[in-house]
């Protein structure tokens, strides 16, 4: 049974969970006949909670509740706060975890998918996420997610987004939060805004503009071409995507997820969407981004003693290479 317990000098809480040490791996990737997720294995997973489907009544994105949820919905009775006496404080692992899967094409690349494809995708991120944040207020925070490749964390090879609402804020990303309210008390102001309009005025560090939507290697990346999608109009939460701006951050994704293929040859990587969470979000202070992170090195003991990330490719040298990538694949398509 899955458990929330919190360490008693840092507040971090952690999720065990014993069970998710179950959940199946195919490796390299199984043949898709033998792949959950695939059309025609749909009872190899729990009934649908959401589809959308194609003009024949065939899905073409389907949600699903995860086998293997690091959180339950089924322990809603026994959760509640922890006596006040408690030294070491733990919470029933009370939540929500759906798989989205992408597409009933096993051997699809995100990079390489249709931007119709990925705008049913986000679509679902949208309604789900949406559906999430309505159902319950003890629900605090809502994580989407798609981990690509094993050193990325995933187990099945078909492409698969996660969707996780739990009840406990990270103190990480409560101090994020804090952070820009920080920012705005002291400057006026959104500082992802500022930051953004910065980066757009050098354009070092810029991969990809669109109408609504810019790429950024960030000032401080975490890593070789880590990565910014960010909203250019002030946005607090992704709850509040609009459809225009879902069909520009299709086909913009895409194009980012195509660079990077390009470049680096199918890399492992961590996309999140970054949104505040839901009894935490300014209005003023708060903006969402979709953050990607591509696994390229393992974190060593310096890293881990410190807390200091040493990242060994300059950002503006991984925009650069991701514009000329983009810029090949653009003169590509023309000659197509």
């Amino acid at each position: 049974m899955s458990e929330l317990r919190q360490d008693p000098v840092t507040r971090d809480w952690v999720i065990v969970n014993p069970e998710r040490a179950s959940r199946p791996h195919d490796g390299a990737g199984a043949a898709s006949g033998a792949c959950p997720f695939c059309l025609g294995n749909e009872a190899q997973t729990p009934e649908a909670v959401e589809t959308i489907a194609g003009a024949d009544g065939r899905w073409l994105v389907r949600a699903v509740p995860n086998r293997f949820p690091v959180l339950r919905m089924d322990v809603r009775e026994t959760a509640g706060a922890p006596p006040p006496e408690a030294f070491w404080r733990r919470l029933p692992g009370y939540g929500h975890h759906e798989v989205i899967i992408e597409t009933p094409d096993h051997h699809a690349q995100p990079g390489r998918m249709p931007v119709a494809q990925a705008r049913r995708v986000l679509e679902m991120y949208v309604r789900r996420a949406r559906a999430l944040a309505g159902r319950d207020g003890a629900l605090r925070q809502i994580v989407l997610f798609r981990n690509h490749g094993a050193r990325a964390g995933t187990s099945l090879a078909h492409p698969h987004s996660q969707i996780v609402a739990t009840p406990a804020v990270a103190p990480e990303t409560r101090r994020r939060v804090m952070d820009e309210i920080a920012w705005y008390d002291e400057n006026g102001g959104c500082a992802l805004c500022r930051t953004l309009e910065r980066e757009r005025a050098a354009a070092a560090r810029i991969v990809l503009e669109t109408a609504r939507f810019a790429t950024i290697a960030p000032y401080a990346s975490l890593a070789p071409y880590h990565l910014q999608i960010v909203p250019l109009r002030h946005a607090p939460a992704f709850l509040e995507i609009g459809a225009a701006e879902l069909d520009d951050l299709a086909g913009h994704l895409t194009r980012v997820l195509g660079a990077l293929f390009d470049r680096l040859g199918d890399p492992h990587y961590n996309l999140v969407v970054q949104t505040p969470p839901l009894d935490l979000v300014h209005r003023s202070a708060s903006h969402w981004f979709v953050e990607i992170l591509p696994r390229l090195s393992t974190p060593a003991g310096f890293e881990l003693g410190s807390r200091i990330v040493v990242n060994v490719q300059p950002p503006e040298r991984a925009a650069a290479e991701l514009r000329a990538a983009l810029g090949a694949a653009d003169a590509a398509a023309k000659e197509a």
